[in-house]
């Protein structure tokens, strides 16, 4: 049988709170859910740029086989376990799209590289929000990191173009998640709150 589980990567002391504050929820929730919290330190890179390059090594620092990734400042309010069935019945990654969609599309991306993501995706795409996720271990989704590692090298900033760049190379098997999942009834999302 499958083994889950819930990651959170922790880099500064307001992510550090936030990931206290979430990782009360989650157990109030669903206490018998295993968590890894990735921390370790990552020299020459910021907290935020840290945060980042553990997010796209997600698939290397999780002993899960079914993994699912909360940011730090979510608050489920719910079992999350109908996740982990998602990826039972085959799909690869089950994520919830962002409220961003059309001209505010990748908003909090650099200039240039939400230009360059444009450019190189030849339209606008359906923008998923990934501060939440569930993933599976399949060859498809070691391809999918190892893309949104090189894609996320580029700038070492944001995640999500990255993230959007590397799927239009290797897509996989996605179940859409609705609203409640990302900022509503499921899991609450205060957005920005680990931000300086």
């Amino acid at each position: 049988m499958p083994s889950n589980g819930v990651a959170y990567v922790v880099y500064g002391e307001k992510t550090q709170r936030e990931a206290e504050d979430s990782l009360k929820r989650l157990r109030a929730n669903m206490p018998d859910v295993k968590t890894i919290v990735i921390q370790d330190p990552v020299a020459g890179l910021t907290d935020a740029q840290a945060s980042r390059s553990a997010k796209v090594n997600l698939d290397q620092l999780t002993p899960f086989d079914y993994t699912l990734y909360l940011d730090a400042d979510t608050r489920p309010q719910a079992d999350l376990s109908s996740g982990f069935e998602m990826l039972a019945d085959g799909w690869e990654l089950v994520i919830a799209p962002s409220n961003n969609q059309g001209q505010d599309c990748l908003w909090h991306v650099g200039r240039e590289e939400r230009k360059l993501t444009l450019k190189e995706l030849g339209r606008t795409p359906l923008q998923l929000q990934a501060g939440i996720f569930f993933f599976q271990k399949t060859p498809n989704i070691r391809r999918l990191f190892e893309l949104w590692r090189e894609e996320w090298e580029r700038y070492c900033d944001q995640d999500q173009a990255a993230f959007l760049r590397a799927l239009d190379k290797q897509p996989v098997k996605i179940w859409l998640l609705g609203r409640p999942w990302n900022g509503g009834a499921m899991v609450q999302h205060l957005y920005g709150r680990c931000r300086n």
